[in-house]
């Protein structure tokens, strides 16, 4: 799964996850309709998936830059 999901450019991040859900990705959209072309045409369609669920970002307000 993780394999086909780096072949989608508007991907930007993949994470394993503990919980009701496998994996947390992180994508860019144009609009709704452009993330409803990714979901349906190409994230939903890989094999593995069984659904997705969606939550927009509407305003970044922290982007930290950690140093360790």
């Amino acid at each position: 799964m993780v394999r086909a999901l780096k072949r989608i450019t508007e991907v930007l991040e993949c994470h394993y996850t503990t919980g009701n859900y496998s994996l947390f990705i992180k994508l860019l959209s144009l609009d709704n309709a452009h993330l409803m072309r990714l979901l349906h045409e190409k994230i939903q369609t890989i094999t593995g998936v069984q659904s997705t669920e969606s939550l927009i970002s509407l305003d970044q307000q922290i982007d930290r830059k950690v140093h360790i």
